[in-house]
């Protein structure tokens, strides 16, 4: 039976406030956006803010002017935040284009959030299904991979939304992806890192990665998939909930922050740095602290992005870790790459 994304009880018309310009009336749920429009929810936005230039941006293979010896902890590594969430309903709506556009563009670092279903593994973002699943992820990554043997893409996996009618755990369906599944089996057994015997938690150099995929596990198992997502050798900046777009300062204040760490701190510590925020729920599209919003800003507030470039542009060198965006541009993600060189 296809995959049948939950629905809300009712269609409920969004209306956001933010600004003049985001005055939108969408249905909450994208199966029901395409029932009733051909536009989709980042065509809209883009009508309001102006979609994103990150498609000019190529930068496939940065990484092969690396050292091997170089700990991916050392690095500065532009990602996304929610990175299939590119046409998805305005509150859960973080990025202006899809995954093979990041990567080439330079994306290292991706936020994949699967629900657990049916014993297999959709694509999420809380309650709204992104019209992907995991197959989807692993084909696109390892056909970039496959043609950038350099590289190395780091994968926080995260377990989310509720699990339903499934016949076995989270972790043997991963299993099963990664073992049985004709379709990712042999892609992930050249493509995926496996901590060797004794692993201990350690960041792993770009020398033991290239050409993989190495997972942030974000979930429970009795089993070791990579680096654990909060575990001891990371450091996570993530402070995402605004009560309002004048509480982006705050939020800016706290990345600020997380980069003068990075760039002074333990360098075999993964700094991560979310410039992604949004408000609470339900009050979110009230308040307009919706990502799009928080991200690119509205008159009067810059926004996460314009703040951020301006400091990197400013400050110059120094490691900045990871930096998860929504919607990233061609300059940031360019000037975080130049860090590894500077």
């Amino acid at each position: 039976m296809p995959y049948a994304a939950p629905r809300p009880g009712r269609r409920t018309v969004l209306r956001a406030l933010a600004a003049g310009p985001l005055l939108l009336v969408l249905p909450m749920h994208p199966t029901l956006a395409t029932a009733t429009s051909s536009v989709s929810s980042a065509d809209v936005a883009a009508g309001s803010f102006g979609r994103g230039d990150l498609d000019t941006s190529s930068a496939p293979d940065w990484m092969r002017l690396l050292p091997d010896s170089a700990n991916l902890a050392e690095l500065s590594l532009p990602g996304s935040h929610d990175t299939m969430a590119h046409n998805s309903s305005i509150p859960t709506l973080t990025q202006d284009f899809v995954l093979p556009v990041q990567l080439q563009a330079g994306l290292r670092a991706f936020d994949i959030r699967t629900r657990h279903f049916r014993d297999v593994f959709p694509i999420h973002h809380d309650l709204e299904y992104l019209h992907a699943n995991f197959t989807d992820v692993v084909r696109t990554v390892t056909a970039f991979l496959q043609a950038n043997p350099s590289e190395t893409v780091l994968m926080r996996l995260k377990k989310e939304y509720t699990e339903e009618e499934n016949t076995r755990t989270y972790q043997a369906t991963l299993d099963w992806y990664i073992h049985e599944n004709p379709d990712t089996r042999d892609l992930l057994a050249a493509h995926l890192w496996t901590p060797p015997a004794g692993y201990d938690g350690r960041i792993p150099t770009l020398g033991e990665t290239r050409g993989k995929i190495v997972v942030l596990q974000d979930f429970t198992a009795t089993a070791v998939y990579g680096p654990r997502w909060a575990g001891p050798s990371m450091d996570i900046q993530d402070d995402f909930t605004l009560p309002n777009l004048a509480a982006v300062k705050t939020k800016w204040d706290t990345a600020r922050t997380q980069f003068e760490r990075a760039a002074l701190e333990d360098f075999g510590t993964l700094f991560v740095n979310h410039l992604s925020a949004t408000g609470a729920s339900p009050a979110v599209m009230a308040t307009g602290t919706v990502p799009i919003t928080v991200a690119k800003g509205v008159p009067g507030t810059p926004g996460m992005l314009t703040c951020a470039e301006n400091y990197l542009r400013t400050t110059g060198t120094g490691r900045t870790g990871v930096v998860m965006a929504d919607f990233p541009t061609a300059a940031l993600v360019e000037t975080i790459i130049a860090r590894n060189f500077s």
